[in-house]
C-alpha cells in the first residue's frame, strides 16, 4: 500500500531527531511491503497562532503546518494512503487532540497506523500513551494482549455484525436467515438503485426485522453496506486478514456498493447546509419520534427558458423518514420556527416581570443553566470517552467517535452562549441578527419540549 509518513516534535529535549524518525518509516515500509510516498514533519517553532476555540480540526490543522500540507496533498491526490506515525502522540498532546487527528485524517479515505508493532491500532494506542485518568495500566495490557492474540487469528472482538455468530472457535460463522438479508441489501442498493430509506421501507414492509427483532433504518443499512466483514476479510489492529471466515457477498459486489455510495454523495454545496434551529427540541405528536430537518434543492426551467433552482428547508417526523413509520407529518422551518417563537414570547412575557427583567433573577436563572450545561459537558465527555474504548476494542467503528465528539462540541458552544444574561424583549427584537447557536442556546435554556402535530404546535416551557 502506499504510504506516507507524519511525525511531530515538542519542546521535550528527549525527542527522537527527525533523521531517525524518517529512518524509522522508511524500514517499516520495508517491512511490511508499503511504497513510501511522501514524509511530513512539524517542529517547535513553527506552529501558526490559532483562534483557540478548539472546537475543531481546523484550528488543529493551523497550529500544525506540515500536518496541514500533509492533508492538502492527500485531498489534491484524490488517493487514499496509509499515513503513518510513529505513535499517536505525535497527532496530539491529549487523548481528544489525538482523536480529532485520526478522524480528519481518515475522513480523507486513508488510514492512521502507527509504527509500534505491540500497539499499531491508533485508538488503541492514544488510550496507552495518553489514556485518561483512572485507567489501570496492567488491566488495560492483559486485555489489550488478549485481543491482539484474538485478532492475529481472525476471532471476532466484541459482537459480530449482522449475518454472524461467533464460532466455538471464536472464528465468525454465519446466520443463514440473516446472511440472506444482507444479500438481500446488497441486491436491491447495487441492481435494483434502492436508496437507504427505501430500502428500510422494503424490509419493514415485509416485516424483515433487525438481529434484536427491530425494524430498519438508515443507519442499520448503511453500517451494512460499509462493512467489509461481509468479503471474508478481518480487520482490526492494522491488521488486513482476507479469507479467515466465510464470505457472504463477494469482494466485487462491496466495491460496487462503495463505488455506489460515492457516486451518489451529494456535492459540497449541499453538504455544508444551515443547521437547524428546532433540532432535538422538536417532537411528532402522533407517534413521540423526533422532527428532524431536512434540505431539499429543486431546478426548473422557466417559460422564458431561464433555470432556476429553489432551496426548501422543513422539518419531517423521523419515523417517516428513516423507518418509513407515521404518517407525513411536515412544516416549513420558517413557519415552525416563527410559530415557536411567537408562542415563547407569549408564555414568557405572561411571567413576572421579576422572572425575567430583574438583574439579580437573570443572574440567578443563568447560574443554574450554567451549572446544567456543565453536567452536560461532563457527561458528553464521560459519554465519548467511554465509547472511544469501546471503538478501541473494536465494538464499531470510528465514525460513531465522531459523532460523540460532535456532540462535546456542542454541548461546550451551547454552554459558551449561555454566558450572557437573557433579557426577553432585547433576544426578541435582535432575533434575526442573533448568532445560531445564541438563537438555539436561548432556545434550550427556556424550552423544554416542542410537540408538532399537523395545524398546531405546543411550546412546553
Amino acid at each position: 500500500m502506499r504510504a506516507i509518513g507524519y511525525y511531530r516534535l515538542t519542546d521535550n529535549s528527549t525527542d527522537e531527531p527527525p533523521e531517525s524518525l524518517q529512518e524509522r518509516f522508511s524500514e517499516y515500509c520495508q517491512r511490511y511491503l508499503h511504497q513510501p510516498i511522501a514524509y511530513f514533519g512539524d517542529r517547535p517553532g513553527e506552529a501558526h497562532l490559532t483562534d483557540g476555540n478548539g472546537n475543531g480540526n481546523g484550528s488543529h490543522a493551523t497550529k500544525f503546518p506540515e500536518y496541514s500540507r500533509m492533508l492538502q496533498h492527500i485531498v489534491a491526490s484524490g488517493s487514499n494512503y496509509l499515513v503513518v506515525v510513529p505513535d499517536s502522540t505525535h497527532l496530539g498532546d491529549d487523548l481528544e487532540e489525538a482523536v480529532r487527528a485520526i478522524i480528519e485524517i481518515e475522513s480523507t479515505g486513508c488510514k492512521v497506523v502507527c509504527e509500534d508493532d505491540d500497539l499499531p491500532d491508533p485508538l488503541q494506542n492514544a488510550l496507552d500513551s495518553l489514556g485518561p485518568n483512572g485507567v489501570s495500566k496492567d488491566r488495560s495490557e492483559r486485555i489489550k494482549d488478549s485481543m491482539r492474540k484474538r485478532a492475529m487469528q481472525g476471532k471476532g472482538l466484541g459482537k459480530p455484525p449482522f449475518g454472524y455468530r461467533n464460532g466455538s472457535d471464536g472464528t465468525l460463522e454465519v446466520v443463514e436467515h440473516e446472511a440472506g438479508t444482507v444479500k438481500l441489501i446488497y441486491d436491491k442498493y447495487i441492481h435494483e438503485g434502492l436508496g437507504l430509506r427505501l430500502i428500510a421501507q422494503y424490509l419493514n414492509e415485509r416485516d424483515i426485522v433487525t438481529r434484536r427483532g427491530g425494524r430498519w433504518n438508515m443507519v442499520t443499512i448503511r453500517d451494512i453496506l460499509k462493512n467489509p466483514t461481509y468479503t471474508g476479510t478481518y480487520y482490526r489492529f492494522g491488521l488486513r486478514l482476507p479469507k479467515v471466515h466465510e464470505a457472504i457477498i463477494s469482494p466485487q459486489m462491496f466495491r460496487q456498493a462503495q463505488d455506489q455510495t460515492k457516486a451518489r454523495r451529494p456535492s459540497s454545496r449541499s453538504i455544508n447546509t444551515e443547521p437547524f434551529l428546532l433540532s432535538g427540541l422538536a417532537f411528532c405528536a402522533y407517534c413521540d419520534n423526533k422532527m428532524m430537518g431536512v434540505t431539499r434543492r429543486q431546478s426548473w426551467r422557466r417559460k422564458d427558458g431561464n433555470s432556476v433552482q429553489g432551496v426548501y428547508r422543513y422539518y419531517q417526523c423521523q419515523s417517516r423518514n428513516n423507518q418509513s413509520l407515521c404518517g407525513y407529518h411536515t412544516w416549513r422551518a420558517n413557519v415552525l420556527e416563527s410559530t415557536v417563537l411567537s408562542q415563547l414570547e407569549k408564555l414568557l412575557g405572561s411571567d413576572t416581570s421579576e422572572t425575567f427583567q430583574s438583574d439579580v433573577a437573570l443572574m440567578r436563572r443563568n447560574r443554574e443553566v450554567q451549572v446544567m450545561w456543565d453536567k452536560r459537558i461532563k457527561n458528553a465527555e464521560r459519554r465519548f470517552l467511554l465509547n472511544l474504548k469501546r471503538a478501541a476494542r473494536g465494538e464499531f467503528g470510528l465514525g460513531a467517535v465522531h459523532d460523540y465528539l460532535k456532540q462535546l462540541d456542542k454541548a461546550r458552544t451551547r454552554a459558551a452562549a449561555t454566558d450572557n444574561l437573557w433579557d426577553l424583549d432585547d433576544i426578541i427584537s435582535r432575533w434575526d441578527d442573533l448568532p445560531f447557536e445564541e438563537r438555539q442556546a436561548f432556545l434550550l435554556t427556556h424550552v423544554s419540549r416542542i410537540v408538532v402535530r399537523d395545524d398546531d404546535v405546543e411550546v412546553v416551557t
